[in-house]
């Protein structure tokens, strides 16, 4: 029942939990990522279903929220979920409270349900723990008037969590030490990856704000801060310490998103939940002539 209606088969750094629910909160302790692989020609279905399932949390008043990201270049049949939560005991209780909406609105979750095969190719979750000693500016963010966000995928060697790291902190003194106008959450995965997974997390207004990460990046203050002794050290230890790095750019998408209300009154145009319609193509059409006659 939980990997049905949690899960989101049918259906942070942004998102504050209940406790907390504040337009301008910081990143949560805890964060679930979850990452689905649709398959092609099936994103419009799956978003239909998707921004229904959105809507039976919202007539259940689900204290759960999720803010959901697509790629803007790259794989086109991709959604990411962030889910917030205070702690591991509060996101078990999500299991457990998303579990009773689901019992209770089964009938509406029946009706949203497709028949046939699956839309997904591929679904995978990961749980992640916020590192404040590795991020930074994790203060109070307007993230309702955001609508972009960078996300870093590093998997660090074994035995090389502390070269890593001690790189990370470097980076973080240069950005206090030049005041960089960015908010960097640092995640550390555990479970649902590899031992030594980190995710780190940007929002962004606007893509124009892409220009900054460009090198040498955050302009002449944040290279000053480094040095030439900081900028070496930090590639020596990422040299030494990373096996993989991945980053991807995405969009915020409101219609497959469940976020708090602070969110929408802030930005009703943009948060406020709206159905799908079900595209021209997917319509059923009207009979032709000759089987009229028939």
């Amino acid at each position: 029942m939980m990997k049905k209606y949690f899960f989101l088969s049918v259906c942070m750094f942004c998102l504050c939990s209940v406790q907390a629910a504040a337009q301008n909160a910081g990143p949560p302790p805890v964060l679930q990522i979850v990452r689905e692989d649709i398959k092609p020609g099936m994103m419009g279905p799956h978003s239909r279903e998707a921004n229904t399932t959105v809507r039976i949390w919202a007539k259940a008043k689900s204290p759960h929220h999720r803010l959901a990201l697509v790629p803007v270049a790259g794989n086109e049949n991709e959604v990411t979920y962030l889910w917030p939560f205070e702690s591991m005991a509060a996101f078990g209780k999500a299991q457990q409270d998303l579990d009773r909406i689901g019992e209770t609105f089964k009938a509406d979750f029946d009706r949203n349900s497709h028949s046939g095969e699956d839309y997904h190719s591929a679904q995978r979750d990961m749980l992640a723990r916020l590192r404040p000693d590795l991020s930074y500016n994790g203060g109070p963010v307007d993230i309702a008037h955001y609508r972009f966000m960078r996300m870093e995928t590093i998997r660090v060697r074994p035995g090389h969590a502390n070269e890593f790291e001690e790189g990370r902190k470097i980076m973080k003194a240069a950005h206090e030490k030049a005041k960089v106008d960015e908010n960097m959450a640092v995640y550390q995965v555990m479970g649902g990856a590899q031992s030594g997974t980190y995710i780190v997390i940007i929002p962004w207004k606007s893509m124009a704000e892409a220009d900054g990460v460009q090198p040498p990046p955050h302009g002449k203050a944040y290279q000053d801060a480094l040095g030439d002794g900081g900028t070496k050290k930090m590639a020596s230890l990422a040299s030494d310490s990373i096996v993989f790095n991945d980053v991807n750019i995405y969009a915020f998408n409101p219609e497959l998103s469940y976020v708090v209300k602070e969110w929408v009154d802030a930005d009703p145009g943009y948060w406020t939940q709206k159905p799908l319609a079900m595209s021209a193509a997917r319509k059923k059409a009207p009979p032709k002539a000759e089987e009229k006659k028939q």
